[in-house]
C-alpha cells in the first residue's frame, strides 16, 4: 500500500514538473513572439519573459556593435563615428549626431569658459532618446550653459576620463557630471592601456562580430523560462551596495589631476530597480570638488523591455541637476 502511494506522489510530482516546463517555455516564447511584433506585454511576468529574451539571447540591437555608429580608437577600442547614426530597439527609433565635441545636443550653445562635461555609459550618450532629449540637452537648455555630452554606451569609469581628457574640452569647462552605472566595476578593474594594438583590434572586431549559435539561444530559453517565475518572486534581487564600488572609482578618479580645477557631481543609474540601496548623497570625503547626488528613480523612468531612461526619465536626470547646478 505504501509502495502505491510512493509510486502515484512520484508520478504526480513530474507530472506538475512536466507541465511546469511546457507551460514556463510556452509563456516564453509567445512572448518573444510578441516582442519581435513590437508589442510590449504589461503584465510583470510577460515583460520579465520580454526582458529576458532582449537581453539575454541576442534580439536586442546594441549601440557599439553598429558599423555605422562607431570607428576604432587606440586608446578606447572604440569611439562615436562623427555624422549621423541610426539605432533602433522595439522600444524607440532614434537618430544619434556626434562630432568632435561629443553628442550633438541640437541647442546651438557656443562654449566659451565653465561649461560642463557629462560623461559616463549608454544612460549618459543617450541609448533610445533623441539629441535633444538627452539629459545633457535638456540641461543646457535649462541653465544656458554650453553641456558637452561625452557619454558612449559601454564606457565605465575609466575609458569615460580618457575621452574627456582627449576631447581637447578641458580648458573649455569648469564642471564634469560623471554617471555611474554598478556594472562599470568590472572593466574599472579590467580596462588597461598596457594592451597591444592587436589585442584592442581583435576587441574591436569581436565587438562587431559576435552572435549567439541558434542552439545556445535555445539552451538559454529553456533554462531562463523555468527560472523566470521565481525571479518575479525575489523582490530583493537587485539590491547593490555601493561598497567596494567606491573606493575603486575614486582611486580611479585620482589618476587623472586635471579634475583637481574641475566641480564634479556624480549620479548613479542603472535599470529599472537594479540602483544601489546606499547611494550617497554628500560631498565625498576624499574630495571638496566631489558631489554625489543620489536620484531616485521609478520605474516609468525607465523603457519596460530595454531599461535604460526614457524621454520621461531623461527629463527627471536633467531637472535635478539643472537645479543643482544654478544653486550651487
Amino acid at each position: 500500500m505504501t509502495s502505491n502511494y510512493i509510486k502515484k506522489f512520484f508520478k504526480i510530482f513530474f507530472s506538475i514538473i512536466f507541465f511546469y516546463i511546457i507551460i514556463a517555455f510556452s509563456t516564453y516564447t509567445i512572448s518573444a513572439i510578441f516582442l519581435v511584433k513590437n508589442k510590449i506585454l504589461n503584465y510583470k511576468i510577460l515583460v520579465n519573459y520580454q526582458r529576458n529574451f532582449y537581453n539575454q539571447l541576442g534580439f536586442r540591437k546594441i549601440w557599439q556593435t553598429q558599423k555605422d555608429c562607431i570607428d576604432f580608437d587606440v586608446d578606447l577600442i572604440f569611439k562615436p563615428k562623427n555624422g549621423k547614426c541610426f539605432f533602433e530597439n522595439p522600444e524607440f527609433k532614434t537618430e544619434l549626431n556626434f562630432n568632435d565635441e561629443g553628442r550633438k545636443t541640437g541647442n546651438n550653445l557656443i562654449g566659451y569658459n565653465k561649461n560642463i562635461a557629462v560623461i559616463g555609459d549608454s544612460f549618459a550618450m543617450g541609448w533610445g532618446v533623441n539629441d535633444q532629449q538627452t539629459f545633457s540637452a535638456l540641461i543646457e537648455k535649462d541653465t544656458k550653459i554650453k553641456t558637452y555630452n561625452l557619454g558612449v554606451s559601454g564606457y565605465a569609469t575609466e575609458r569615460s576620463l580618457i575621452r574627456l581628457k582627449k576631447s581637447n574640452l578641458l580648458n573649455k569647462i569648469d564642471t564634469v557630471i560623471i554617471q555611474y552605472c554598478p556594472n562599470d566595476f568590472g572593466e574599472n578593474q579590467s580596462h588597461s592601456n598596457k594592451k597591444t594594438l592587436r589585442d584592442k583590434e581583435k576587441v574591436y572586431e569581436m565587438i562587431l562580430t559576435e552572435k549567439l549559435s541558434f542552439f545556445k539561444r535555445l539552451r538559454k530559453a529553456i533554462r531562463y523560462s523555468f527560472i523566470i517565475p521565481f525571479e518575479v518572486l525575489n523582490f530583493e534581487r537587485d539590491q547593490i551596495g555601493w561598497k567596494g564600488h567606491d573606493v575603486l572609482f575614486e582611486e580611479i578618479l585620482k589618476k587623472y589631476s586635471f579634475l583637481s580645477s574641475k566641480k564634479i557631481i556624480v549620479i548613479s543609474m542603472n535599470g529599472p530597480g537594479i540602483n544601489f540601496y546606499n547611494f550617497p548623497n554628500n560631498i565625498s570625503p576624499q574630495f571638496s570638488n566631489l558631489r554625489y547626488l543620489n536620484i531616485k528613480y521609478n520605474e516609468d523612468d525607465f523603457f519596460s523591455v530595454d531599461g535604460h531612461l526614457n524621454v520621461k526619465g531623461h527629463k527627471k536626470v536633467a531637472k535635478i541637476l539643472s537645479n543643482y547646478i544654478k544653486n550651487n
